[in-house]
């Protein structure tokens, strides 16, 4: 089976490091891949190459839609793939009408959250969503939104969750001291962790503003950010002019992500849009307690006040007072750790589920029974 994967970008983030791991295992099972990103090449499709899966970056100049869209289609003639798997907004938008009046076989996954888009991208949305053979919803809440909002048929949605491997993410004391020991934490500093681009929809500096306020209280904690973005200068500046860069740790795009979170103790992530973020799920598998915000599928994997808290997404105040919640109770991590360990039991690596809906697919034997 030959399957070209659509993307927008293949920069550091959620949905790149999904279908880094979903191409990986349709290589793996012996089909033959190649990917397609709208934008310049980033680290994930430097990973894929180091793989041996080809990608590809358009080249279009002026970037008109309507020469992206020859692009993608010369590509699909070229390739000829038996399946096309588009991701994000606009790659999922242009492989639908490319992949119009052909016999291909079109999977979407969104991998966002399409109610925080504007009416435009709604309304384009909509009416072309019957050109998907199927849809893959990552999440209970894009699932529910894309029949419920969007009017597409509940046969041809299928709920898929997005899946964190517990063979690349889990508990290890060693890394958690290599990792401290490097960056000079104290064994008791209490370490907190996002993992997140540094984008505004993430809310990198409301997260700065509640541990600034965590600080005035004089706790011995520090703040990490695994991920880099458009907000980096924002929040360098804020750091500075608060005084406190000796407690906050600006990490770039890092590969080794276990490690990182095993040197934290706790995970924070006050998005203001999201789907169901890998980075809660592989927090969750090293046993991380977790505070988040309300968006997507967050709340159905962070029980308030059991392995976690959540709270409104730009709600300073109430972030850094779950904060100190759990900076001031060791005991309090601890269960909130194991609680964590407990959920990650339901967490599934769905790469592989992939490409069994694949096969099935190609076979027209493929059936939504529930959503």
């Amino acid at each position: 089976m030959k399957i070209l994967y659509i993307i927008s970008s293949t920069q550091t983030g959620g949905a790149e490091k999904a279908l880094y791991e979903v191409a990986r295992a349709a290589q793996k099972k012996g089909n033959e891949v190649s990917v397609l990103c709208l934008k310049p090449l980033g680290e994930v499709a430097e990973s894929l190459k180091q793989s041996g899966i080809p990608v590809k970056s358009l080249t279009s100049s002026p970037r008109l839609p309507g020469k992206i869209i020859k692009e993608i289609q010369a590509e699909i003639a070229s390739f000829k793939p038996d399946i096309v798997h588009a991701m994000l907004f606009r790659a999922i938008v242009y492989a639908r009408i490319a992949c119009a009046n052909t016999p291909v076989k079109l999977i979407t996954t969104p991998h966002f959250d399409l109610s925080k888009q504007s009416l435009l991208h709604r309304l384009a949305d909509r009416f072309l969503k019957e050109k998907d053979t199927l849809t893959i919803a990552e999440s209970c809440t894009t699932a529910r939104y894309l029949v419920q909002h969007q009017h597409y048929r509940k046969e041809k949605v299928f709920l898929l969750p997005n899946g964190a491997d517990e063979h690349k993410f889990y508990k290890d004391i060693n890394a958690r001291q290599a990792m401290r020991g490097k960056y000079g934490f104290h064994v008791k500093t209490v370490v907190f962790l996002s993992v997140a681009r540094l984008v505004e929809d993430k809310n990198p500096l409301i997260l700065l503003q509640a541990f600034r306020n965590l600080l005035r209280s004089g706790a011995d904690a520090k703040l990490v950010y695994v991920g880099d973005g458009t907000e980096r200068n924002k929040l360098e500046n804020f750091i500075e002019q608060s005084h406190i860069g000796d407690h906050v740790v600006l990490a770039g795009e890092q590969k080794n992500v276990n490690d990182w979170l095993n040197m934290a103790d706790v995970f924070v992530l006050p998005s203001s849009e999201e789907s169901l973020p890998l980075s809660l799920l592989e927090a969750l598998r090293v046993g991380l307690p977790c505070v988040v915000s309300t968006a997507g599928d967050m709340p159905l994997w962070v029980e308030h006040g059991r392995n976690g808290y959540v709270c409104p997404a730009r709600d300073i105040t109430l972030l850094s007072c779950f904060m100190k919640e759990l900076l001031s109770y060791p005991n309090l991590r601890e269960a909130m750790g194991q609680a964590s360990l407990q959920k990650a039991a339901h967490i599934t690596n769905n790469a592989g589920q992939y490409c069994q809906i694949y096969r099935q697919v190609m076979n027209n034997s493929f059936h939504v029974k529930t959503i």
